[in-house]
């Protein structure tokens, strides 16, 4: 029987070892307890043209519309024509979406031009999906909660295991699943864990990092110690961005308040750089209680009424639509080594992911990646192999001011001159050796911040979530290039290739 690990514990995960179970030893590692993932955080829902005056080709649209053209066409067009057929997998699962009258009740989200997200549980589908997929998977694959992967064991150009403090693992395949890097950035909406370290493994390993400037933020997420995330779905049900006098923030634009995220975040940031203070007013939304309990709840437990005044916001990092560049399968440039989720670039996204794509992807990508091993993965004997040893350890800036940095340079709004003044500080720590232990988290940290800043300089013009003062319009020299990191090098490449 093939020995299959898995790192990582979130929806990705979990819809592999589903798939998985039945014909494969499958091991989870997962840093945190199974629930902690940026997988249950997840408000909105799934997005699939399920709607009788709906069509996946309208999705797909959308899709491609968001992303600004840069997405894998291909790829994009698969994952929505099969979405609905994903729906009925995850209901069968034990997933129950929200119905009406015997109809899915569908909500509306920004750059959506129809009702198609699918929702759970009301405001909590990301932690729906997960229990559903848990109990699928609890009592037939082995998991192993607080225990990090601190290296892949590589021999030749293929993974051969893991390497964890309880010693080495050997497997037929490893999959990533460890989600993003919303903890590079000061003010964000997700969970602890997303410290972006599965990437950075999988560049030891030998694979390539793409994409990776085009770092989304989420525009709606509460001026508040716990940085609650206010789902887009709040604005589909009718929620509006206002200034202190009460003028809608984006009335000029022609879809307002649903615009895409991109468009949104960029407005309310610069509002916020001119001094303006922006809120989200839902007091017109009936039954805000009973259709957002948890969003309700967590406004509250702050210390703001969403039915009694208008919920100060401001954008914060929520979603990186770069990664480990993977094939249709999920399958990186490392014999098998896949990756899955958000640490993943499939180019499904694009420059700007669509909302509620992102869970799409998970159960899409899972089950490509999981038929490809169960079809194409042969066992071996298992070797050991060696574990990818990364650079010289050198200092380190603290966490908290990396992300403050991250946050004032490499944030929304991009200029030359923050980029290279953000690349000469992380390259100033790099002239100082230390003996000292390094956390992998702060390393991870540490260099993909790095990748993500060095991109940003070399990518000159604006798209999607990547924002240049300076070069405020697309480039059509820059439309079919993709930024790319292996072996210590950045490259430009041809995208999709």
């Amino acid at each position: 029987m093939k020995t299959v690990i898995i790192i990582g514990s979130g929806i990705a995960g979990l819809m592999a070892a589903h798939h998985l179970a039945d014909e494969c030893n499958v091991i989870i590692f997962t840093k945190s307890s199974y629930k902690d993932s940026n997988s249950a955080r997840a408000q909105g829902g799934i997005a699939a043209a399920v709607a009788s005056n709906d069509h996946p080709r309208n999705h797909f649209h959308d899709t491609m519309q968001a992303g600004k053209g840069v997405n894998d066409k291909g790829l994009v067009e698969m994952m929505t024509k099969e979405a609905v057929g994903l729906i009925h997998e995850l209901e069968d699962a034990g997933v129950a979406f929200e119905k009406m009258e015997g109809e899915y009740a569908l909500g509306q989200e920004g750059a959506h031009q129809h009702h198609r997200i699918l929702f759970a549980n009301n405001d909590q589908t990301g932690d729906a999906i997960m229990m559903a997929l848990w109990n699928q998977v609890k009592n037939r694959v082995k998991v192993y909660e607080r225990v990090s992967v601190t290296a892949l064991n590589v021999n030749g150009k293929e993974v051969t295991g893991v390497q964890t403090p309880n010693g080495v693992w050997a497997a037929d395949a490893v999959i990533l699943a460890t989600g993003g890097v919303g903890q590079l950035y000061a003010f964000n909406s997700n969970a602890r864990t997303a410290t972006g370290e599965g990437m950075y493994l999988a560049y030891c390993a030998g694979a390539v990092l793409k994409d990776m400037e085009y770092i989304q933020f989420h525009p709606t997420i509460l001026k508040s110690p716990q940085a609650v995330l206010i789902s887009e779905a709040v604005r589909g049900e009718g929620g509006q961005l206002i200034n202190s006098q009460g003028e809608r923030v984006l009335r000029h634009y022609p879809k307002m308040d649903l615009e895409g995220r991109d468009v949104v975040a960029a407005v309310l940031h610069e509002a916020l750089l001119n001094g303006e203070q922006i809120y989200l007013d839902v007091r017109m939304i009936k039954r805000f209680s009973e259709r957002f309990p948890f969003i309700d709840r967590a406004c509250k437990e702050e210390g703001f009424d969403p039915m009694e005044e208008p919920l100060p916001v401001m954008p914060g990092a929520h979603f990186i639509c770069g990664g480990v560049e993977v094939d249709k399968h999920g399958k990186t440039a490392v014999e098998r080594l896949y990756a899955i989720g958000e640490v993943a670039c499939s180019g499904v996204h694009g420059s700007n992911r669509l909302a509620s794509n992102s869970l799409l992807e998970a159960v899409y990508f899972a089950k490509k990646c999981a038929t490809d091993i169960l079809s194409n993965v042969e066992q071996k004997k298992h070797g050991y192999g060696s574990e990818q040893q990364s650079s010289q350890a050198h200092a380190l800036p603290s966490r908290q001011a990396l992300q403050q940095r991250m946050m004032s340079h490499v944030g929304i709004k991009r200029t030359t001159k923050c980029l290279v003044e953000m690349k000469a500080w992380l390259e100033s720590y790099r002239q100082f050796p230390t003996l000292q232990r390094i956390p992998l988290e702060e390393k991870a940290m540490f260099e993909l911040a790095t990748m993500i800043t060095n991109a940003a300089i070399e990518r000159e013009e604006s798209r999607g979530t990547h924002r240049r003062d300076d070069f405020p319009n697309e480039s059509s020299s820059w439309e079919n290039q993709s930024i790319a990191f292996q072996h210590g090098m950045m490259s430009i490449c041809k995208r999709g290739g």
